[in-house]
């Protein structure tokens, strides 16, 4: 086994998703100027706690509002969809999402079509304005084949906590997506597909993210912004073609600042 270099330097860790304003209400958000991340907000009652405090804030935090698959069935799917394209046209977003298809259980696949109507407006939403897409897609990947060629077309893609195996990752690259592939927690729960993607995908598709609060382990009540150190040392130890944790931290740095700050599409907000 490849001895690893882990270096306690002092340096930004970059979540590429969780939810800010869940956390605060929460009381599993530490604020720190180490701490960068793209917080998912999906009503307005999220976004109005994050127009409230993020002056304040020392973490540097990007902005997503999307209507998760989650709330088909439960939302005013107009009215979330006009404040999603509000925000984008005063420019207040750097991504849209999450959005997406969730057939997890019976609960869920009942609003199927109200589902996919969610998806079609955030998609031509993310097309238009052209910014990046955070999806969410549970037990339901052959809806990111079914639309692959309109995904294509969007300046970046995150797949966030993905479920498929290396081979559908891969498969999504090379339908000329520009993907990106975040794992977390599952990491430490020896979930097979979770781990040989993070094995096996190369280094420039990968990022790592908590889902804070959420995707907590047997025995915890939630999950810590602050636990994405954790994240990255676990993913680290399962990179056997590197040896250098900086380099690592460096490369998934230059792959947060891709697809959510630099690209020429993106927002620049204030």
């Amino acid at each position: 086994m490849l001895e690893k270099n882990i270096n306690n330097l002092q340096f930004s860790y970059f979540d590429a998703h969780f939810h800010y304003s869940v956390c605060l209400e929460k009381a599993c958000f530490e604020d720190s100027a180490a701490f960068s991340g793209c917080s998912c907000f999906h009503s307005l009652e999220e976004w109005e706690l994050w127009e409230k405090t993020k002056d304040n804030l020392k973490s540097s935090i990007i902005p997503a509002f999307g209507l998760h698959p989650q709330s088909a069935g439960f939302i005013d799917v107009q009215k979330n969809a006009d404040f999603l394209e509000k925000l984008l046209q005063e420019k207040k977003l750097s991504a849209i999402g999450e959005a997406g298809f969730d057939y997890f259980s019976k609960d869920f696949i009942q609003f199927e079509k109200i589902q996919e109507e969610m998806w079609n407006i955030q998609l031509e939403l993310a097309t238009e304005y052209k910014v990046p897409l955070v999806i969410h897609c549970r037990k339901a990947n052959h809806k990111l084949f079914e639309y692959s060629k309109k995904i294509k077309k969007l300046p970046a893609v995150l797949f966030h906590s993905f479920m498929g195996s290396p081979l559908e990752a891969m498969s999504l690259l090379k339908r000329g997506i520009n993907g990106y592939f975040s794992f977390g927690k599952q990491l430490f729960n020896k979930n097979k597909k979770v781990i040989m993607c993070m094995k096996e995908l190369p280094l420039y598709a990968l990022l790592c993210e908590t889902d804070a609060p959420f995707q907590y382990l047997k025995g915890e009540k939630c999950t810590y912004n602050n636990e994405i150190e954790a994240v990255y040392h676990a993913a680290f130890i399962l990179r056997s073609d590197l040896t250098d944790f900086d380099i690592f931290c460096q490369t998934l740095s230059d792959n947060y600042s891709e697809l959510f700050i630099m690209n020429p599409c993106n927002f620049i907000f204030e």
